[in-house]
């Protein structure tokens, strides 16, 4: 009977104009988002690149500069290769990036308030380099998002589940074909349920077609490996999303309740679960873990830099050919060290709190799947928080081998040679691991599933009543 049912189903919905309409419209939706997601993601992409060649040329013609003077043996200058100081503050201070995962364009997620890039020096500290932005964006903009995939999906999608299951049973009564349809040799239960499981399955394979045509129209590279194994990941995850509401939709059905009731519920469901809880969260968090301990922070860190460059700008002013104080860079170190040795309790605290309001927001996540599913899709598209996190663990470690060689060179009172240059640690990003990833969206999906089955669950006794539906 599953068979007869979806196969009724299936050919009512191709004859309904409404389902067709509603179809239709998504998946305009669908490509116009995964363009939009595409465009705002080859804007990054195309700066970060175009800064790293700039950064990678002039260290380039550093090199040729210093093997040129030192032949030479001249007297150094302002901005002289030769130096030390100046190579590692600004000269030779290397352009590092978080590169973009093959699903970039289907969550914008945290790159709007994370920066992609930060410019490493011998600063004691990175936290002015943070401040790197790799494009422009407006006020609004960061207010409301962008519109991409996740948007669409986390917002907009369980809308349409409700306009296609919120009469999944009483439209049936209503119409009057209920107690036909009962009295064929089919029980109530499979009735909603193959109807849900048609309408559902439909819904899936419009999504998941169309979405990966727009992803291909917005430049996805399908020579990869990893980009078949995040679509893998993010068709997982969207079924998961689809069958929720599905489930929540026959849960409310089996009520007995009048259609516009039930499409009433729906959407009450879906502001609280969408809107209303994610909202509280943040604001929890906010409370909990306030936001301004970050202003203190960047006080103290820029106190550090300016302090630093107040006297280097004393030493050097526009005395181009006058040679440098040959005491005034291991002072300037010193300072800095100091300075540093001020900040790192405050530092320190700033590191826990950030760490216990992400554990927080992680953990209240499990209230509401949209939640779980804003966070699964930013892990496929590489633009969540861990991976942020683990891009800034790496630049931090690298800027502490990065100083180190620079301090040293300071330190020994020498002029720079092309071995010093080349010995300088260059930056290679380690991607995260893929079990990492995994075990995060693996949650989710368990999470939602859960869910899933819960809700039915609840409906399959009173499915099981035959004829009209009581409270």
């Amino acid at each position: 009977m599953w068979q007869t049912v979806f196969k009724l189903e299936w050919t009512l919905m191709k004859r309904d104009r409404s389902v067709v309409l509603v179809l239709g419209l998504f998946t305009l939706a669908l490509i116009a988002a995964a363009l939009i997601g595409g465009h705002h993601t080859g804007k990054i992409i195309d700066g970060l690149s175009d800064s790293s060649a700039q950064s990678e040329a002039q260290i380039t013609q550093l090199k040729g500069t210093l093997a040129e003077l030192n032949q030479t043996n001249a007297p150094m200058t302002s901005k002289d290769p030769r130096d030390p100081l100046w190579m590692g503050q600004d000269g030779m201070a290397p352009f590092v990036y978080l590169p973009a995962r093959p699903l970039s364009a289907l969550a914008v997620g945290q790159r709007d308030l994370l920066p992609q890039a930060m410019i490493v020096n011998t600063d004691a500290h990175l936290s002015e380099a943070r401040e790197v932005e790799t494009s422009l964006k407006g006020p609004t903009r960061l207010m409301t998002g962008a519109f991409d995939l996740a948007f669409l999906f986390v917002v907009l999608f369980p809308l349409v589940v409700i306009a296609l299951s919120y009469e999944l049973l009483s439209g049936e009564r209503e119409r009057g074909t209920l107690a036909m349809l009962l009295a064929q040799p089919i029980s109530q239960l499979t009735l909603v349920l193959g109807k849900a499981a048609a309408r559902a399955l439909v819904l899936c394979m419009v999504s998941l077609l169309f979405m990966f045509i727009g992803l291909v129209l917005s430049g996805v590279d399908l020579s990869l490996s990893e980009t078949w194994s995040s679509m893998a990941s993010l068709a997982l995850v969207l079924v998961s999303w689809t069958f929720i509401w599905f489930a929540a939709s026959v849960f409310i059905n089996s009520f007995a309740l009048a259609s516009a009731t039930n499409a009433l519920i729906l959407v009450g469901t879906w502001l609280v679960f969408v809107v209303i809880v994610p909202g509280l969260s943040q604001v929890a968090a906010d409370v909990i873990y306030p936001p301004p301990s970050g202003v203190h922070l960047m006080h103290e860190s820029r106190e550090a830099t300016q302090v630093a460059k107040a006297k280097l700008d004393a030493m050097t002013g526009t005395h181009e050919k006058k040679e440098k104080d040959k005491t005034f860079a291991k002072r300037l170190i010193e300072v800095q060290e100091q300075l540093a040795l001020k900040m790192k309790p405050i530092l320190d605290e700033a590191h826990a709190e950030h760490a216990a309001r992400r554990s927080m927001l992680r953990t209240l996540s499990f209230a509401s799947p949209a939640m779980l599913l804003q966070n699964a899709l930013e892990d496929i598209a590489g633009s969540g928080v861990a991976r942020h996190v683990d891009f800034d663990e790496q630049v931090d470690g690298f800027h502490e081998r990065y100083r180190a060689h620079f301090v040293t060179l300071i330190k020994s009172a020498k002029r720079l040679a092309t071995s010093d240059v080349d010995a300088a640690p260059v930056f290679q990003y380690r991607a995260e691991s893929p079990g990492a990833r995994v075990a995060r969206i693996g949650q989710a999906v368990m999470a939602m599933v859960l869910v899933t089955l819960f809700l039915l669950g609840l409906s399959l006794a009173r499915l099981r009543r035959i004829g009209r539906l009581t409270n």
